[in-house]
């Protein structure tokens, strides 16, 4: 029996899987595509994550900078996710905090550092390294389709494309930045061996 996601080999132990069969990416792209949000399902399944995540993961009360503080998901690089961002995240509150969607400029390390979620879109790799780089031990949640990202430092790699797609978690990157994941992201996982 074929399984409907596909692992890369990472590390042991510092990643997690997280398979998921979605039917909303059944139908390919005419031309192949290297990621996720180059297609209008890919972009709709990331979407989908970013606003789980921002729900099911913990933030420690430092990443705030008071009770009525917004809870910020910035996007950086390209901007293919901003806009149905934009649309999913209108009047949507995380935790009883408004969302504010940013725009984040590449080099903006300061600004970015005052985001929950970091979204990556299209990027030069350096520039991509440098940042999260910067980002390293920050309650910065760092997401991409980006190849390579979580073993390179990220923390959610959205991989494949189709109707096989797989999460990637850098565990190690979450725990130094003191986000703690649900149970209910963990009863989808299974440890790469």
């Amino acid at each position: 029996m074929k399984h409907p996601f596909r692992v890369c080999p990472v590390r042991p132990g510092s990643l997690v899987v997280y398979p998921l069969l979605l039917m909303a990416l059944v139908a390919a792209p005419a031309q192949a595509s290297n990621r996720l949000s180059d297609s209008t399902a890919g972009r709709r399944v990331m979407v989908d994550y970013i606003v789980h995540f921002a729900h099911h993961l913990q933030w420690p009360i430092a990443a705030f900078t008071g009770t009525d503080a917004p809870f910020r998901i910035c996007v950086m690089g390209g901007a293919e996710l901003f806009e149905p961002l934009t649309e999913r995240l209108d009047r949507h509150r995380v935790g009883g905090r408004r969302v504010e969607l940013l725009r984040v400029e590449e080099g903006e390390t300061t600004r970015a550092r005052s985001c929950q979620i970091l979204v990556f879109g299209a990027m030069e790799r350096a520039n991509l390294l440098k940042t999260m780089g910067a980002l390293e031990f920050f309650p910065v949640l760092t997401v991409s389709d980006a190849d390579r990202f979580a073993v390179t430092g990220g923390m959610v790699e959205f991989a494949g494309s189709g109707a096989n797609v797989a999460l990637q978690l850098n565990k190690t990157m979450l725990e130094r930045a003191e986000l703690k994941i649900g149970d209910s992201l963990f009863r989808l996982s299974r440890k790469l061996r």
